[in-house]
């Protein structure tokens, strides 16, 4: 019977062993797991995403009910552009652990991506964050609060992250709020941190540059960057993007010199092809930057600042087509964004599809109903109808209402009144034009032209000879001047610009053809 007891007890011992040791090792595979995704969510942050993808897949499917690694998935799925699948993964997790912060976060960005703010926003609101979750949480929800225009709600969350986090890598967000909301006083202030921090936080110096460069604000960019590049002069991030800041400044020969310091530590770059093209279309090649544009494209399909550039650069170099197919793959990618139903519409005139582009145009204008750009393109579709030029005056006189110096309204106004022969209205808005933009060749030029046919010839005059001075290659101005001088009286000068008109209109119409 004592052995019995015995037995019993040395088997309760080596069951409470192997309890324990199974606790353990469960402990132990817990910990190797978190390890696994802490790796694989800092390597989806150093943005190695083709290395990580295939490790985590397999660990997703080795561990089907764990709510971490199918958040980790939502989120390389958003750094690949897969907003759809990142969905779908984050109400995965949800499902496993309905509070998961990490997971609502990927969903609120998914369903912001996709065009649904509404839906996006209402998972931010349901969050609940404080100081006891994961600091780097806390800024992403904040980063977020930004993307869907509640920037009250991003500062109030950063004003809760640690010091050292607040006044490093939620700098870029306060600086966009800050900017956003006119607040100079703490603009300047971050501004002075950002600076300060060139030298030791790449990642946050950039970001913050790439702030102040889509709110056109280059010469800081440009100040800014430039410490960053001392600091790190290899960095093909922050070269790219100081010259990008340059070539918007018009400084070209810096621009060159980083593009070229880019060009021998990495010549096959795909940024550098954009960049490389967003300077040759500032410099007039049209051609060449389509092209280098499109090398981009090739190897970043969605990217839509480059396809917006293409539109851009499309447009400029009279290809509406190309203009065209450009901003409706921009629209599919984002079909609630203005700036791009916009370009959509403008390139849509450009290309005569007057429908469509009203269509897109009274979009805008009816969201943005100050929008000056699109009221004058609205009002450019209704003047190419001529039965419905009443209504291109009216638009183009609202475009005045919203910007009394809208140059561009004006002559618009003065050329539909030289038109129709109305010579005292078309000189009242052609004057005003020139009065708003004194440089303006074509205003000069056509006010020039009704002066002519009023008998104004001493008024015509300098008009005409500064249009000339400043487009030299507009054939219309040599022909003004050719009947001009003609009716002065000189008739050397009226051969020499008449000359001038005929081989300008044989290069023109041969370049057409």
């Amino acid at each position: 019977m004592q052995n019995l007891r015995i037995k019993l007890v040395q088997a309760a011992k080596i069951g409470l062993i192997l309890s324990c040791f199974s606790i353990w090792i469960s402990g132990q595979a817990q910990r190797s797991d978190r390890l696994a995704l802490a790796h694989f969510e800092k390597r989806i942050e150093d943005g190695k995403l083709a290395d990580v993808e295939n490790d985590l897949l397999r660990y997703v499917i080795a561990n089907p009910k764990d709510s971490l690694g199918f958040a980790l998935m939502a989120k390389l799925r958003l750094k690949q552009g897969r907003p759809t699948e990142a969905k779908s993964l984050s109400l995965k997790a949800l499902t496993f652990e309905p509070g998961l912060l990490s997971a609502k976060l990927s969903l609120a960005a998914a369903h912001f991506q996709l065009g649904e703010t509404q839906e996006s926003r209402a998972v931010l609101d349901g969050v609940s964050w404080n100081q006891r979750s994961r600091d780097s949480l806390g800024l992403d929800l904040a980063q977020m609060y930004v993307l869907v225009g509640d920037c009250p709600k991003a500062l109030e969350i950063a004003e809760k992250l640690p010091l050292k986090l607040r006044n490093s890598e939620a700098l870029p967000l306060r600086a966009t709020c800050y900017l956003g909301s006119g607040d100079k006083k703490n603009f300047d202030t971050v501004m002075v941190q950002a600076k300060s921090l060139s030298a030791q936080n790449l990642n946050v110096a950039v970001r913050f540059a790439e702030v102040l460069s889509k709110v056109a604000r280059h010469q800081e960019a440009v100040d800014l960057l430039r410490l960053v590049v001392a600091a790190w002069p290899r960095d093909i991030g922050a070269l790219l993007l100081l010259a990008k800041s340059e070539i918007f400044l018009r400084d070209f020969a810096k621009a060159k010199i980083h593009l070229e310091q880019v060009e021998k530590i990495e010549p096959a770059s795909p940024q550098l092809f954009f960049v490389k093209g967003v300077l040759e279309s500032e410099q007039g090649n049209y051609t060449g930057s389509l092209g280098l544009v499109e090398r981009f494209l090739s190897e970043n399909p969605n990217n839509t600042e480059a396809l917006l550039q293409f539109v851009i650069t499309a447009m400029r170099a009279n290809q509406a087509g190309k203009a065209v197919r450009a901003a409706e793959k921009l629209i599919a990618l984002e079909p609630d964004d203005l700036e791009f139903v916009y370009f959509y519409g403008a390139a849509s005139l450009q290309n005569n599809d007057l429908q469509n582009a009203e269509n897109a145009l009274g979009k805008v204008l009816a969201a943005r109903p100050n929008d000056a750009r699109a009221c004058l393109a609205m009002g450019l579709t209704l003047s190419a109808q001529p039965d419905r030029l009443r209504e291109a005056r009216g638009q183009f006189g609202k475009c005045l209402e919203i910007n009394p110096n809208h140059f561009e309204a004006a002559y618009q106004l003065g050329v539909s009144y030289k038109g129709q022969g109305d010579s005292a209205k078309a000189i009242e808005y052609l004057e005003l034009a020139v009065k708003l933009s004194p440089n303006y060749a074509s205003a000069l030029r056509d006010l020039g032209a009704v002066y002519l046919q009023t008998g104004a010839e001493l008024k015509a005059r300098p008009v005409l000879e500064k249009a000339a001075a400043l487009n030299p290659n507009d054939p219309d101005t040599h022909f003004q001047l050719s009947r001009l001088y003609n009716l002065i009286g000189e008739p050397e000068l009226a051969k020499k610009h008449l000359k001038i008109f005929q081989e300008l209109s044989k290069a023109k119409n041969g370049s057409m053809e």
